[in-house]
């Protein structure tokens, strides 16, 4: 389930229908803030959104003020980024706080849930909406009932391609009374999106609950967007590539936006703009998957579960007082009895405190076991890659990987079958474990197929088939895949939206690559062979963007340009082999970066002809 539909049906089913007692003012800047909630105007939209926050807040509508707060964090989520939006929600449940609103606290709490969720804290996740179901009950009896648990079990249960059990949940849903509408529409877009998430996206199926859904709009009315989601599906499984595009310029979401544009950019063929896309996502999702978004994410879940029952004992303490006063008409025996017992309640506070606090001493605990299984993980994955470089006399070669964080996403391979040299070098998206897994995946995948072919574009579209039916994390690698004839030094090959290679011989020049989309990001896209000649003696060097985005302190980063001012004083230096070559500019993009944390995987790649 993807992200902004989730957030954005929360605010729409907490959103109260009855605003006739609102002032023409009031009433104007809610449709002013649901109009520009659509667009990219990030300014006036904020500046909408506190102007409503504080004229909802005079006119004392509660559930409507803290509902234009909601609105307001989950587009800062979904176009500003995930820290700034826990910030923002760290002010919200201050303020929920300090005014001790139950309503508040329901928001914050399935607001953190969501975030958690998108995070892949599942686990968090699923207990956030456990308290804010257990907290609705108890203390908003009242309210109506909220989507938000059968959004929760579409995703949990979709991450696991479970589809079947999601249509399950959604029909037992759909039974219930009491559904407006636009939650009638939004209970079956999740039933047809459920379709999506199984292994095998059954078409048919799908297209089915499709038009079950348009007759339930076309019998309530509903001309809304609670179904953008559904409908992309449907124009991707169309291939109406023109519609897919018209649609992803309306989701709110700048990811999921990204990610439908990119297919559609590949269906029409415009393959550089799908490659610009695509290097914007990556981007963006790096922003907001980073390890310090998690942290913060997991702190504000923390913080508001204290909030949260500190609220409940300042309401039970309140509850005491009343009943003290009453208690003391009665009799100072009875009073007594009462205090005995506020002890005994705090006592047990204590020890629960006690327990929370060795329950942080065991996650400490479990953090360096954590540290030391990720230091075995990777000596496990640097033994993956080759080290043995002296395959035949008539080349030579020689590679070096460094990853940036304990494991990490990059990978290179080189081998040789019947006088041709196959070799590659990759980057996967994201870094850590996930990363590191896909990488052992993809260096799989492209020893199996080179085994089998014989043209480098055919192991990557292979690849991108293998890696693109079950990655429901939209994880991709950008690749090179190259195999030289080492008689006749033809080199036939194919570029995955990796950086160019540098071919050295008398002068420094890029080698002309058709920029092909990633493996992975497209299950459809097509791949395209090119083929040169390699002299004797030329150097081919490949390196990740690892090297090339270096940075130093001052943010500035070593570039194309200084990879190949290096490597012509190198040569110039007699520094003219690929050993030689590759520990000089180990050394040089080193001494640029200095004491600067490294961001990213570095390896390189240098192999000539004899």
């Amino acid at each position: 389930m993807k992200k902004l539909l989730s957030l954005l049906t929360l605010l729409l089913v907490l959103m109260p229908s009855q605003t006739l007692a609102l002032s023409d003012e009031a009433k104007a800047l809610l449709k002013r803030q649901k109009n520009l909630y659509h667009t990219e105007k990030t300014e006036a939209f904020m500046d909408v959104s506190e102007r409503l926050k504080a004229i909802m807040e005079k006119e004392g509508e509660e559930e409507l003020f803290y509902n234009a707060w909601n609105q307001q964090i989950t587009y800062a989520l979904n176009n500003i980024g995930t820290t700034e939006a826990i910030k923002m929600l760290k002010e919200m449940r201050d303020f929920v706080e300090d005014h001790d609103s139950k309503y508040g606290f329901l928001l914050v709490t399935y607001l953190n849930a969501h975030i958690a969720k998108n995070l892949g804290m599942d686990d968090r996740a699923r207990d956030l909406v456990e308290q804010a179901m257990t907290y609705q009950k108890r203390y908003l009896p009242d309210l109506k009932p909220p989507l938000q648990p059968y959004y929760f079990l579409a995703r949990y249960y979709g991450d696991q391609h479970q589809g079947d059990k999601v249509v399950a949940i959604m029909d037992k849903a759909l039974q219930q009374k009491g559904w407006g509408p636009e939650e009638e529409v939004i209970l079956w877009s999740l039933k047809c999106n459920a379709v999506t998430h199984q292994e095998n996206v059954d078409t048919a199926r799908f297209f089915k609950y499709y038009q079950q859904m348009h007759e339930v709009m076309k019998r309530n009315g509903y001309q809304g967007s609670a179904a953008i989601f559904t409908e992309c599906h449907y124009a991707e499984y169309k291939n109406d590539y023109p519609r897919l595009m018209s649609l992803a310029q309306g989701i709110t979401d700048k990811g999921e936006r990204l990610r439908h544009k990119i297919t559609a950019y590949d269906g029409l063929g415009r393959k550089q703009e799908a490659l610009d896309s695509f290097k914007v996502y990556n981007a963006w999702m790096s922003q907001q998957h980073n390890d310090e978004t998690r942290k913060l994410a997991e702190i504000s879940a923390l913080e508001v579960e204290s909030s949260r029952a500190e609220n409940e004992a300042d309401t039970l303490r309140l509850t005491n007082q009343r009943m003290i006063l009453t208690v003391i008409i009665w009799g100072f025996i009875i009073l007594t009895i009462i205090l005995v017992l506020y002890i005994r309640r705090r006592l047990i506070q204590m020890r629960q405190l006690k327990a929370a606090y060795d329950q942080l001493e065991a996650v400490t605990a479990q953090k360096e076991r954590i540290e030391s299984e990720l230091r075995i993980a990777r000596d496990i994955q640097m033994s993956m890659v080759p080290s043995n470089f002296s395959l035949r006399e008539d080349v030579d070669i020689y590679a070096n990987m460094t990853p940036a964080k304990a494991v990490g996403g990059d990978l290179y391979d080189i081998f040789i079958i019947n006088d041709h040299l196959y070799f590659c070098i990759g980057d996967v998206s994201g870094k850590g474990v996930p990363a590191a897994l896909f990488m052992a995946v993809s260096m799989s995948l492209f020893r199996a197929y080179s085994a089998e072919e014989v043209q480098p574009d055919r192991i990557v579209a292979r690849m991108n088939k293998s890696l693109g039916e079950r990655n429901k994390k939209h994880m991709f690698v950008t690749m090179f895949v190259g195999i030289l004839d080492l008689k006749s030094g033809e080199l036939c090959y194919c570029n995955a939206g990796h950086e160019a290679p540098l071919i050295i011989d008398k002068e420094v020049r890029e080698l002309p690559v058709i920029r092909n989309l990633p493996v992975g990001a497209v299950r459809k896209a097509t791949y395209q062979m090119q083929t040169t000649t390699i002299e004797p003696q030329s150097i081919i060097l490949l390196y990740t963007d690892g090297l090339s985005e270096a940075m130093d302190a001052d943010k500035q980063m070593y570039g194309r340009e200084r990879i190949v001012e290096e490597v012509e004083q190198a040569c110039q230096a007699g520094l003219y082999a690929p050993k030689t070559l590759i520990e000089q500019l180990t050394q040089s993009v080193h001494s640029f970066v200095g004491d600067t944390e490294q961001s990213d995987d570095i390896t390189m790649i240098a192999l000539s002809r004899k």
